[in-house]
């Protein structure tokens, strides 16, 4: 069964279940109802006919004279009028016509009081079934009946039916009612589930369609607030994939357009050592030596992206320890002292006494060193390359390093962090520094950016959070 006529089916039976539940709160309600409409009733009527019992009873009438009143009252108000002793039993009884068939029962012992000297209301079931609601009243000794019996008490009895008898006088009612509200129920329910699972089968169309491939899927937020979220985190995955594997594609397309290069020049020179070409030592030693250069190339390559890629993916666990940033630095102009020298290019700082935060060192220096790198690659000689460092007011940690280069493409600024990015087109390298140290900065929970300063040259700036509690 499909989830639309699960929905109908369950709404259908919610219903059928209310309106169960209903008729018996009903049934209970009106058998409530009954015995207090009864009660009531009797006590309307047996006033005035005890009065006259009594009024009859105290002008010294007999209770053949008594009687013949209350029979025309029973005949005339449709209820049982007894006459019975101490014990329940009856000494006389008056029966309406259309009333219970035969006479009743005598009162089973212990329905009236000892003591009947107040009105008294109970009930008592006779042996066809029937349940009797009756009052009580005391009366004044009455002693001519044909037999020993002294009369007292009159009681004025009103049978009625049982739960049953009375729902099936509403049961015609009911059912119909019943049946308009169950129509009406299920007619909404169709409605309501077509309003659920309309959007579900949009999704899942969707889906499929991404699962051949075709990822550009957006499925109108219509329906519930729960359908409506669950379209929008549908599109929002659909744009993700479609993402994933636009940046996949252009990934391959990289890594292909950068191990082409290597992998041509290992081919072209192998051959030429394969076939003569070059033929003299000094040949064979250049060819071998540039081989044994792109080999290397192409390892680094390969280790980079899968650096790269286990750091993306988080299989790369940052180091948690206390760095002194400040000495970090030190340490990264240190090694690149050299280097500055040879190129003749100023390398200077300005670092305050920056605090310590919390991290990887290592994986830290590698950023630094990239960014150093980097910056003394594009600066010409006698140019500068500026590091500084400072604590902001929001618990970051912010150290820039500047170059003096020639700066960044204002178009090609938001490519930078980007896989296999140069800045130049004939720059060395494999694009893939850049991208490593905005991976390891983000998982520190810090940021990393790069402009171009109005004087000229790059600056990178990276904020590092102080407690370093993101990583």
């Amino acid at each position: 069964m499909n989830l639309r006529w699960r929905l109908v089916l369950s709404h259908t039976l919610i219903v059928v279940l209310c309106l169960t539940i209903i008729a018996v709160a009903v049934i209970a309600l009106l058998q409530n109802y009954r015995y207090a409409f009864a009660m009531a009733r009797l006590d309307d009527m047996t006033v005035p006919i005890y009065v006259q019992a009594r009024a009859l009873a105290r002008g010294e009438a007999s209770l053949n004279e008594v009687w013949g009143t209350l029979k025309e009252q029973a005949q005339e108000t449709d209820v049982h009028i007894l006459l019975v002793d101490a014990e329940g039993n009856i000494v006389r009884q008056a029966t309406p016509q259309g009333g219970v068939r035969g006479r009743l029962s005598d009162l089973p012992q212990g329905t009236l009081p000892d003591d009947l000297s107040e009105p008294y209301h109970g009930t008592y079931r006779i042996s066809t079934g029937q349940t009797i609601v009756f009052v009580a009243y005391p009366l004044l000794l009455l002693s001519d009946a044909p037999t020993t019996s002294v009369v007292e008490a009159l009681v004025l009895a009103v049978p009625i039916g049982n739960a049953l008898a009375l729902w099936r006088g509403f049961s015609l009612p009911f059912l119909w009612a019943g049946l308009i509200a169950l129509a009406v129920s299920i007619v909404i329910a169709i409605f309501l589930a077509r309003s659920i699972y309309r959007p579900i089968i949009r999704v899942t169309d969707a889906a499929g369609e991404v699962a051949q491939g075709r990822y550009g899927q957006e499925i109108p937020l219509t329906g519930p607030a729960e359908v409506r979220g669950l379209a929008r985190a549908f599109n929002q995955m659909s744009r993700q994939v479609q993402l994933s594997q636009q940046r996949l594609r252009e990934f391959l397309a990289d890594v292909s357009h950068e191990l082409r290069t290597p992998l041509t020049s290992i081919r072209g020179f192998a051959q030429a050592i394969a076939d003569k070409t070059a033929s003299d030592s000094e040949a064979q030693a250049r060819a071998a030596q540039i081989i044994e250069d792109e080999s290397k190339r192409v390892i680094r390559l390969v280790d980079e992206l899968l650096e790269l890629s286990k750091i993306e993916s988080g299989q790369i666990e940052m180091l948690r320890e206390p760095v002194d940033v400040t000495a970090l630095l030190e340490n990264c102009q240190e090694i690149f002292a050299l280097r500055v020298q040879e190129n003749n290019i100023r390398l200077q700082s300005d670092l305050e006494q920056l605090p310590h935060i919390v991290g990887d060192s290592d994986r830290l220096e590698q950023v630094f060193s990239n960014l150093l790198d980097n910056a003394l690659k594009h600066t010409p000689s006698g140019g500068d390359v500026n590091i500084g460092g400072r604590q902001t007011s929001s618990g970051f940690v912010e150290i820039v390093v500047a170059d003096s280069g020639p700066g960044i493409p204002p178009q090609e600024l938001p490519n930078v962090f980007r896989r296999f990015y140069k800045a130049d087109a004939g720059g060395a390298g494999t694009g893939l520094g850049l991208a490593i140290a905005r991976e390891i900065v983000r998982a520190h929970g810090g940021d990393i950016e790069a402009r171009n300063v109005p004087v000229g040259g790059a600056e990178f700036t990276v904020r590092l959070p102080v407690s370093g509690s993101s990583i």
